[in-house]
């Protein structure tokens, strides 16, 4: 498969993920309690929905993954040394999310469905944990170093409208410090990051269509 045939299919693959991630972000209003206490966020994980809603999430982030590689190499030449590190703290990020995902889909409803294991929500016992809150300010860390470089690189980059830089940059930073804030905030925060990278799939697709 050549770097066009890649790209194009890059584009799709970024496009599909913020639609993913969007349907994700709007789901969880209207499907889940989301009243930022121990008692919901186990409501929420009982809930019926609650696997299907945080698939859309692991499927949009890995679609992301490939779409942001798909970018970094359209725009690898001009992005310099601080254009790569941030490519690399992007897909950090993202890993770690999709891995935090994952617990979300298979671990966390077995706990919250067991009586003997609920205690570790109810009483914050996973979230006060040391290692968990390493593991959340490294995402974090990854997230604001990644977002901030990466979308340097591409507001510099000519083949990608600004517009895209700004609004994955300023979506990325309301998803990191909403939750400190409101639940809702941070679903503002992933919809207008998501609204950025389709711009920025659009504009891939674009390219590679001109080119072709």
């Amino acid at each position: 498969m050549n770097l066009h045939t890649q790209q194009k299919l890059g584009a799709i693959a970024l496009i599909l993920g913020s639609v993913l991630l969007t349907a994700y972000a709007i789901a969880i209003p209207l499907l889940l309690p989301i009243q930022n206490n121990p008692h919901d966020f186990i409501l929420r994980i009982t809930s019926a929905h609650w696997i299907w809603i945080s698939s859309l999430a692991l499927l949009g982030i890995l679609f992301t993954i490939f779409g942001y590689t798909a970018v970094y190499s359209r725009m690898r030449r001009q992005a310099g040394l601080l254009g790569f590190m941030g490519y690399i703290f992007v897909m950090l990020a993202y890993i770690l999310q999709a891995s935090k995902v994952t617990w979300e889909i298979f671990l966390f409803p077995i706990i919250a469905n067991n009586p003997a294991s609920v205690f570790l929500f109810s009483d914050s016992v996973i979230r006060n944990n040391p290692l968990f809150m390493t593991f959340r300010t490294l995402a974090e860390i990854s997230i604001f170093l990644g977002i901030i470089l990466f979308c340097a690189a591409l507001y510099r980059a000519a083949e990608f409208p600004k517009s895209a830089a700004l609004l994955i940059f300023i979506g990325a930073l309301v998803y990191a410090i909403g939750p400190f804030f409101s639940i809702i905030i941070g679903i503002a925060g992933i919809i207008t990051l998501s609204l950025g990278s389709t711009l920025l799939g659009r504009s891939l697709w674009q390219s590679q269509t001109d080119a072709g």
